[in-house]
């Protein structure tokens, strides 16, 4: 069915219950799984002065390196066969579903897996979302895997 398989990993836990979904997944078809992380650079769209932001990017990268690399242990745990691609685009500033589009058509994935909140209406429209985008953009199907609600 599917040989290749991408999921995308935020650090937040619905990119956790995607993990996990696509490494049973990649282990049912027996694909190959790429993990993906994009550092988001939205925040360079706002003035914010004169404001060092080294340190920021810096922190944003290791934070992407550990992400990473639990992921890759994850799979290896699950007896997946795993990539793992950090995307670090100044210039998308902040576009992430963009960027995780173009990784698909390179990569020549056939799955896209990407946690969602679920959110809806105000909250949807304020903190965007880049699952519907991807949704929209991506020429290949998209597991959208839901958090279950907080009460």
């Amino acid at each position: 069915m599917y040989k290749k398989i991408l999921v995308a990993v935020d650090g937040s836990h619905c990119s956790d219950l995607a993990l996990d979904q696509a490494i049973g997944l990649a282990a049912t078809c027996g694909a190959e799984l790429q993990v993906v992380h994009v550092i988001d650079n939205g925040y360079l769209k706002y003035d914010m002065g004169y404001v060092d932001l080294t340190d920021l990017r810096a922190g944003l990268i290791k934070g992407g390196e550990e992400l990473l690399a639990q992921a890759r242990e994850k799979a290896k745990a699950g007896h997946v066969s795993c990539k793992t691609v950090m995307v670090d685009e100044i210039l998308a500033l902040g576009d992430i579903a963009h960027q995780i589009r173009q990784l698909v058509e390179s990569s020549g994935a056939q799955l896209v897996v990407i946690g969602t909140h679920g959110r809806h209406g105000m909250r949807r429209l304020l903190l965007g979302s880049v699952a519907e985008s991807l949704v929209r953009l991506c020429p290949v199907p998209v597991l959208l895997v839901r958090a279950p609600e907080e009460t």
